[in-house]
């Protein structure tokens, strides 16, 4: 059964990686697409409400302060069977890959 597979990595070079390991393995240039992830600039609204709710909240004193981590890149693979999931699953996993 043909599908997609999405998995999110925490560093791009892991990604990268991921990849290549992907294509070593057999799979298509085309079925492995590698999407960073490029942080969006706040604009004055939110910058503002930020720094209210920053000021609400002792620093270090919870987990409110800091934003919570985001994926850097994204593997979509193409897959054609299972196996080729199962494959695809075992090599991205060894790089960090979570699902998407």
């Amino acid at each position: 059964m043909a599908n997609t597979i999405y998995r999110n990595f925490k560093q791009v070079a892991d990604a990268e990686s991921a990849r290549t390991a992907l294509l070593d393995a057999g799979f298509q240039p085309s079925a492995v697409q590698l999407n960073t992830h490029d942080p969006r600039g706040q604009d004055t609204s939110t910058n503002a409400v930020d720094n209210i709710m920053n000021s609400m909240t002792p620093d270090d004193a919870d987990t409110t302060d800091h934003g919570a981590p985001r994926a850097a890149a994204m593997l979509t693979i193409d897959v054609d069977t299972d196996e080729e999931r199962d494959q695809a699953d075992a090599i991205v996993r060894g790089f960090g890959a979570s699902e998407a």
